[in-house]
């Protein structure tokens, strides 16, 4: 099982957690992570953007598409648009992407005692172990 960190921003984080949002979805325009790195069955922390590990959830499948035009991404976007929950310019911001990256999430649980990661970057998604 490997353990995965996801950066996310609001209001995608409170969707989540609400159990609106059940697919997080990485619009890439390069294969990085979570491309080729995350499969069913890990460990996500769910990290609030500039703030603290506030969640739990477990990937339930993954799925991921290469080199994409922005009429599949259209596509891909609304054939999940209830399970994605994207606001127009998380819209638009994916139709520069190349690869995409969907994780059906479940098992989401806040942590009452969250755990303390140093991450100094701009990454969004850091593999911490596999």
């Amino acid at each position: 099982m490997v353990r995965h960190l996801a950066i996310l921003r609001e209001p995608y984080l409170s969707r989540i957690l609400a159990g609106v949002k059940t697919i997080e979805a990485r619009f890439l325009r390069v294969r990085a992570a979570p491309y080729g790195s995350v499969t069913a069955g890990d460990t996500l922390f769910l990290k609030r953007a500039g703030g603290p590990i506030v969640a739990t959830a477990r990937a339930a499948r993954v799925a991921t598409f290469d080199h994409l035009t922005p009429t599949q991404i259209t596509a891909l976007i609304e054939r999940y648009a209830a399970e994605l929950r994207l606001d127009n310019d998380m819209r638009s911001h994916a139709q520069h992407s190349r690869y995409a990256v969907l994780i059906w999430l479940t098992d989401v649980a806040p942590l009452g005692d969250p755990p303390t990661v140093s991450k100094r970057d701009r990454r969004a998604w850091v593999v911490l172990e596999s």
